[in-house]
């Protein structure tokens, strides 16, 4: 009797030295262990989040941070996402396959509407809908609008006062237009309805090539009128004019960060550290940041790391 009585004390002091240790892990966050990947494609504003979302999760939490680059189109991102093998996705746009158009989506948006047109809408939409649909979280929008951009030279827009698209009423039958082989047939957004959504004559000549060559064939006048990215340091680098679209025919496409439900399960606090970025990022500073990158040939780790160190984000 007096061996059971022992056992049982020992038994209870056991666990009494034992439960603290075992709640405190339970309630404290796995930081040591746990590996957060972004997965990004390989172009300058999307790699420029990327390190910036690296540099502000290591600088704030001890978690350890891996950038998966070179993924080969959205879909790819999105796949790896869904598969679990990235975290975060850098980047998102709500206007685009991996935001209200996405196949899922197809009998809830019909962009004729004007619904559609509305930022604030398009957020509450996906907001709504992702959590349950695809299993992931859409950040407070960064603060540009990746969408497409008609521009001209700045000699052009001069000699004939041109500030917003339907300042080519009158005009588009006299010029040439150059775009991507995609933007011609849009059915949406693209060639077609650009000329009936703005009430323009068809444009003297439409013109298909690569985007890469369009920006210096912009500024030389080799196509009077370009239909850019709007995002694309070449426009701020050939002092190219962005005209406004002043009847919104095209839906926004605003670059967010987009987070797993389950990354957000294991590391709640990223959700709070990415949105330090929220708003903070448009279309100049976007602008600027892949200027560097793509005009002046530095490193994407280190313009963000100074972009983060300018807002004061970063610790030292």
């Amino acid at each position: 009797m007096k061996n059971n009585k022992k056992h049982f004390a020992l038994t209870i002091l056991t666990l009494i030295l034992l439960v603290p240790g075992l709640l405190f892990s339970a309630c404290t966050p796995r930081d040591k262990d746990t590996t957060i990947k972004i997965g990004a494609q390989n172009y300058a504003e999307v790699m420029l989040m990327a390190h910036a979302a690296q540099a502000l999760i290591e600088d704030q939490t001890d978690y350890k941070v891996e950038i998966v680059p070179r993924l080969g189109s959205i879909l790819v991102l999105e796949q790896a996402m869904q598969a679990n093998e990235v975290d975060i996705a850098s980047l998102f746009f709500t206007g685009g396959v991996s935001g209200i158009l996405h196949p899922d989506y197809a009998d809830m948006v019909d962009l004729r509407e004007e619904k559609w047109r509305d930022p604030d809408y398009i957020w509450e939409f996906l907001q709504e809908k992702e959590p349950e649909t695809h299993g992931r979280v859409w950040l407070s929008p960064l603060g540009w609008n990746n969408t497409y951009a008609v521009t001209v030279s700045r000699q052009l827009a001069e000699e004939y006062n041109l500030e917003k698209i339907s300042d080519l009423q009158g005009l588009s039958q006299d010029l040439t237009i150059g775009m991507d082989d995609a933007y011609l047939e849009r059915e949406i957004d693209g060639y077609y309805p650009l000329l009936e959504f703005y009430e323009l004559e068809p444009f003297k000549k439409p013109v298909s090539m690569q985007i890469n060559l369009l920006y210096k064939a912009i500024q030389e006048r080799q196509v009077d009128v370009g239909v850019a990215y709007s995002s694309d340091a070449r426009i701020f680098a050939y002092d190219l004019v962005w005209l406004e679209d002043d009847r919104n025919l095209y839906p926004p496409f605003h670059a967010a960060y987009c987070v797993t439900t389950e990354a957000l399960e294991r590391a709640p606090e990223i959700k709070e550290i990415l949105e330090q970025l929220s708003g903070k990022v448009d279309i100049d500073t976007i602008l600027r940041l892949n200027y560097e990158v793509d005009i002046n040939d530095r490193e994407e780790e280190e313009v963000a790391i100074e972009f983060l160190q300018e807002l004061g984000l970063l610790s030292s």
